[in-house]
């Protein structure tokens, strides 16, 4: 994870603002419940009446209310209002009403007193009720000690709902308002529409802060995920046959795809899911600890719900691990199907490979299986808890509004942000199982990115000078890593500019491993390998390898066209681009194409012969101006008459110029005329010289041309 947070460094104050932005999303979206709440109980419960402070009040109305307020307060009540007499037209909430009595109006400017009033309305009105009110108001009015018997009295009656007596003081002032001339359907319309915009305008800007969070998580993560890509190609690309042997081609390839979208899934889920949940639970939690009658029900099904999430946790966690490996096995086995169809069905072994894919196949489903089918309980487990959760808060919240303790507004908030809370407990469990597949692939991702390249440059690197330079093995020994025994055993000879040196040995007499070691596709165990006086370990790679024209024993082609395989990323002039396509006798090739040297080659060059394929690819290397060209049994595939001429006109071409030319080979043919031939056997060095001197005094040689040339050949040399 700290290796991740590397790749995450740079786009920190993207991070940031995602952050500000989830949060900013977080409470648009937690305070449309108590938008909602406010609708239902104000607007459409207590028809848009949301404050206890009276707005209008008929003047008898206004004077019982005194009773119940201290006399030291009573003048600062009536400082918030403007006596009204009878048949005065005022505008009240923006209604134009004319009295018929004398009425209390409240001024625009005005305080808080809304607290002051829920008692006097609420006794009032529980007095009104009694057969005796009149004789009542009477007593408190001669009697002011009377007042507070009739409070004790109040209080016992209104005792079942004392505790939310602002939601009686709504209905009841409601009522007033009607029975003074205001239309409570305006002000409960104009109040729901009010509100509803108010919600409308978040909701707007949380959907705002939804999209623009969600663009820079992905932003991120799909560029997080690039440079991942870029560093494992890179890596990828340094890498020695050494390293290769570590990581098969389909695991390299599943690394740098399959893994690299786990990676990326990743980091969009923790910029995303990882923030809003916990942000969503916490926030929510807040919000209903203000429920306190309804929170030990969410208690409960949070306990219930996490002790499943575990359960889950623990029985899928360990199959995670296993799908990477599975689909790098799969992977592995379609690869050498494809590579090896045409031998597959020239041995009729069609059934043998689908058996090995099936059994890959399986193995591969039935753990995917097994692992959605544990993930597949979740879903509906929690849709249950959540539904049960609900019916539950409803049976208990009906019995709190009965006793006027709950409004129906409250109650759905509630149960929204209990919803809320289970689902952001849901999302952090199904993360927290998500998260470890995800890890397994960033491990596996840094597990090449990590790897020690066993080829490197020194810190102080030398140049090689511009004048022309021998090449020489000088007691060169090899050993592939962890073998016992040497490939390679002291080695030594020297190819000077302008010479062509041959190599020929009995199959793996390490000819092709020899000619690995010049551009140091691997290392020399003991000895030295020098170009131009200077050890080639002591040259950077690149420069080195500019320096060498390279064509492998396995031709590889490119998909793109003749001449950008030719070409190969350099800027190669028309000049020396048509003698590399004479030189290797590719012109025919071209000719043949109705697109000519523009003509496609496909992936892996299945649209040309071998003969051709190995045409093209010495074409590219003579299309570099190089030191060094080596060929690596290179001729193999091409008709004798075809090499004849290829090699005439390759000396031709060497002569104009000091390169050295190297080349391994099955033929003797193809090498008799070299300036120089070495001969391997078991890694050694045998016989050195001309044809003409070998075939005399080096036995192995001897062996090869007896196997190749006629009695005649042998005789003429």
């Amino acid at each position: 994870m700290k290796k991740l947070l590397r790749y995450l460094k740079p786009f920190w104050w993207i991070i940031i603002l995602v952050i500000a932005l989830t949060y900013g999303q977080v409470q648009t979206e937690l305070a449309l419940p108590d938008y909602m709440s406010d609708i239902v109980t104000n607007g459409i419960q207590y028809g848009g009446i949301n404050d206890t402070t009276p707005l209008v009040l008929k003047a008898d109305t206004m004077n019982k209310y005194l009773l119940f307020i201290d006399e030291d307060l009573r003048e600062d009540v009536l400082a918030n209002y403007t006596l009204i007499n009878k048949d005065q037209e005022v505008t009240v909430e923006n209604q134009l009403i004319k009295f018929n009595e004398d009425v209390y109006v409240l001024n625009e400017e005005h305080e808080d007193i809304s607290e002051l009033m829920v008692e006097p309305i609420v006794y009032t009105n529980v007095l009104d009720s009694l057969e005796n009110s009149a004789e009542i108001y009477a007593a408190m009015s001669a009697d002011p000690s009377y007042i507070d018997e009739v409070k004790v009295m109040l209080e016992e009656r209104t005792a079942s709902y004392s505790e939310n007596l602002s939601s009686g003081a709504l209905m009841i002032l409601k009522e007033e308002y009607s029975s003074v001339g205001v239309n409570t359907e305006v002000l409960q319309t104009n109040y729901i529409l009010y509100t509803g915009l108010e919600m409308l305008g978040i909701s707007l800007l949380g959907v705002v802060c939804q999209i623009a969070s969600t663009y820079l998580a992905t932003m991120v993560a799909c560029k997080v995920a690039k440079n991942l890509r870029h560093d494992v190609f890179s890596k990828v690309e340094s890498f020695s046959s050494t390293e290769f042997s570590k990581f098969s081609s389909s695991s390299l390839i599943t690394r740098t795809t399959n893994d690299i979208q786990q990676v990326q899934m990743l980091v969009q889920m923790l910029l995303r899911i990882v923030l809003i949940a916990p942000m969503m639970g916490i926030v929510s939690i807040t919000k209903v600890f203000r429920y306190q009658d309804m929170l030990w029900l969410l208690l409960v099904a949070i306990a219930v719900i996490s002790l499943v999430m575990l359960i889950t946790l623990f029985i899928a966690m360990p199959r995670f691990k296993k799908i990477q490996s599975l689909v790098d096995k799969l992977n592995n086995v379609m690869r050498e199907f494809l590579d090896g169809i045409l031998v597959i069905r020239a041995f009729n072994s069609e059934k043998h490979e689908e058996e090995r894919f099936d059994d890959a196949n399986k193995n591969l489903s039935k753990i995917n299986l097994f692992v959605s089918r544990t993930m597949s309980i979740m879903m509906p487990f929690m849709m249950f808890m959540m539904n049960i959760l609900t019916v539950f808060v409803i049976w208990f919240s009906s019995q709190l509004i009965d006793i006027n303790v709950m409004s129906v507004g409250e109650m759905m908030a509630f149960i929204q942000y209990a919803m809320n809370v289970l689902m952001s407990f849901m999302i952090v469990a199904m993360i927290w199982i998500m998260i470890p597949r995800s890890l397994v692939s960033a491990h596996r991702i840094f597990e090449v990115l990590d790897c020690e390249n066993s080829i490197n440059d020194k810190e102080k690197t030398e140049s090689l000078p511009a004048i022309p330079g021998s090449l020489v093995f000088d007691k060169v020994s090899f050993k592939y890593p962890h073998a016992e025994e040497d490939v390679l055993t002291d080695i030594s000879f020297e190819a000077k500019p302008g010479e062509t040196v041959a190599f020929i040995g009995s199959t793996g007499s390490g000819k092709s491993t020899l000619i690995k070691l010049i551009p140091r596709l691997f290392d020399v165990s003991e000895g030295s390998i020098k170009y131009k006086g200077i050890d080639i370990r002591d040259l950077k790679q690149e420069e080195l390898r500019d320096n060498i024209g390279y064509v492998p024993q396995k031709s590889t082609l490119f998909t793109g066209t003749i001449k950008s395989n030719i070409e190969f990323g350099r800027e190669v002039d028309e000049e020396r681009l048509n003698e590399a396509i004479d030189v290797s006798q590719s012109r025919n090739i071209i000719e043949e194409k109705e697109e000519g040297i523009l003509s496609p080659i496909v992936q892996g060059g299945t649209n040309v012969s071998g003969g051709q394929k190995q045409r093209l690819s010495i074409a590219r290397a003579l299309a570099k101006d190089a030191g060094i060209y080596i060929f690596d049994d290179s001729f193999s595939a091409l008709d004798f008459e075809t090499d004849k001429k290829l090699r005439a006109a390759l000396d031709k071409m060497i002569a104009k110029t000091s390169a050295i030319v190297l080349i391994v080979a099955q033929r003797i043919s193809t090498i008799k005329n070299a300036d120089k031939i070495v001969v391997l056997s078991e890694g050694k060095v045998v016989g050195m010289g001309k044809h003409e001197e070998l075939i005399k005094n080096c036995a192995v040689y001897q062996e090869i041309a007896k196997s190749q040339l006629s009695e005649e050949e042998l005789a003429n040399v």
